[in-house]
């Protein structure tokens, strides 16, 4: 606890993310994924396979967003910087050790801090101009700090998304708290059909109640 407080006094961001719980979920992340990395790597992994054979491994002169960045856990980074020649992070809250990472990238890791809920024209233009962008593991979350109706949030992103030339979601759309009924968390908005599926396990028994939670994943290869 007292090394969360230290980290939410110590990374830059604004003060709007600080008041309405972005930053502290954000701080949370990292801490969990530590507690639970055992019974994440299997998600982890599996995200990293899906988007390097979904942009290539081929070198390019190409750039690359990625919405709601976060910690890049669920990215190999190094893949990835060598893959696209700039990439941009957006998210609303940048955590401490990504900040210093793209402080050393010669300007090849690039940080907008943004709401992602309701993005701007200059998110919508860097979408537009970029040749992939990944959204993971970010889609069911932007109700979770909105006053919107969800519909109207998953509507907005997936229309983001298809103003990029080529793009990759991954995200959750059921949980299921140990007693096998799932239940939506992209309620009256089906997704096509995935191009991949599997079961994350994101809470194992004890982290957060005495049943695992699991999560159902799809992930989509989109072109704009």
């Amino acid at each position: 606890m007292i090394l969360e407080l230290l980290e939410w006094i110590a990374t830059p961001c604004s003060w709007s993310a600080r008041t309405n719980g972005l930053l502290a979920a954000q701080i949370g992340i990292r801490h969990r994924a530590h507690r639970c990395r055992a019974a994440w790597k299997a998600h982890l992994d599996t995200c990293r396979r899906f988007v390097a054979k979904s942009v290539g491994p081929s070198p390019a002169d190409e750039t690359l967003t990625i919405l709601g960045s976060g910690h890049l856990n669920d990215f190999d980074l190094e893949f990835l910087q060598r893959r696209f020649i700039k990439i941009t992070l957006v998210d609303a809250v940048h955590p401490i050790e990504i900040q210093i990472r793209a402080s050393f990238s010669r300007g090849r890791l690039c940080l907008i801090a943004t709401d992602l809920s309701s993005p701007n024209a200059e998110i919508e233009d860097l979408v537009s101009r970029s040749s992939w962008t990944i959204s993971s593991c970010l889609l069911s979350q932007l109700p979770l700090f909105s006053n919107e109706d969800s519909p109207a949030l998953f509507d907005r992103h997936l229309a983001l998304l298809r103003k990029s030339p080529r793009a990759v979601l991954i995200t959750d759309v059921a949980k299921c708290l140990g007693s096998g009924h799932w239940q939506s968390l992209i309620e009256n908005h089906p997704l096509p059909h995935p191009t991949a599926e599997w079961i994350w396990t994101i809470a194992p028994a004890g982290e957060s109640g005495p049943l695992a939670e699991e999560r159902l994943i799809h992930a989509f290869a989109m072109n704009g």
